[in-house]
């Protein structure tokens, strides 16, 4: 018998219990993927120039959408020599990306979006160059959030873009693609595999609930030849084995580094 037992499971602290729940998730850093500024992608943005050794780095921003992340890399990287790939498949949420990014000829902008295997898909939408919008006919009714729009779009994939456009590595891929992003990864096994894509960033949530992912696909994706970690505010955080305390469906931002 634990020493425990007698408060533990019972009715009467429960909302104690729900509260503490509450403030862990928050002190992991989880459900706050999107808040740029204090999540720690802002420090992690820097950070990564030092951890790019190449004298002309290849950044991959997949997800762009109306390109806050775009502007954040460039100024993040101002000064240094790269070459910034930006893909949106919407077409309306291009045009906006496109008034909203700077015309510099280091910053590529790509209407087209990246998955498994090249196709026309329907994107869902609550509202036009929304941040949510999904390949997946996401369930947000609970949060008072409707999908009653899609457009078609079109994807291609990793391997064949950079083969396309002579891409030999990249050094940063970011991946918010709402639940795609295990896809967009699968599609590009070649370059990945052959140690070409040297740290990814990717989101995972409750978008993930929609496309039927879990964190254990993502681990196993990259166990062998990533170091996988969980940004916090003011670090990374290392994960080592898996677990099923993991599968959080609250949106988290993660780091696969090359080992």
């Amino acid at each position: 018998m634990s020493l425990l037992d007698p408060i533990l499971g019972k009715h009467s602290l429960q909302w104690f219990y729900e509260r503490l729940y509450n403030l862990a998730l928050k002190g992991l850093n989880y459900g706050r993927a999107s808040d740029y500024t204090h999540n720690g992608e802002a420090r992690l943005m820097k950070d990564i120039r030092h951890m790019i050794s190449s004298p002309s780095a290849v950044l991959f921003d997949v997800g762009a959408n109306r390109g806050v992340f775009v502007n954040h890399l460039v100024k993040a990287w101002q000064g240094m020599n790269y070459q910034l790939y930006a893909f949106e498949p919407s077409k309306k949420t291009f045009a906006m990306l496109r008034q909203e990014v700077k015309d510099l000829s280091f910053v590529h902008l790509i209407n087209k979006g990246l998955g498994e295997k090249p196709e026309s898909v329907e994107l869902f939408f609550d509202k036009e160059g929304s941040g949510l919008a999904s390949v997946y006919p996401r369930d947000l009714s609970y949060h008072h959030i409707e999908f009653l729009n899609h457009e078609t779009v079109e994807l291609t994939t990793l391997d064949l873009f950079c083969d396309q456009h002579k891409i030999e590595r990249i050094d940063f891929l970011k991946l918010d693609v709402e639940g795609h992003e295990l896809a967009v990864l699968n599609g590009g096994k070649r370059m990945i595999g052959e140690g070409r894509v040297g740290i990814i960033q990717f989101e995972f949530g409750g978008c993930n609930i929609d496309s039927r992912t879990f964190f254990r696909d993502y681990y196993n994706f990259f166990k062998n030849e990533y170091t996988l970690y969980r940004v916090v505010a003011d670090c990374l955080e290392p994960i080592g084995a898996y677990s099923e305390k993991l599968e959080v469906f609250l949106s988290a931002n993660y780091l696969a580094v090359m080992k």
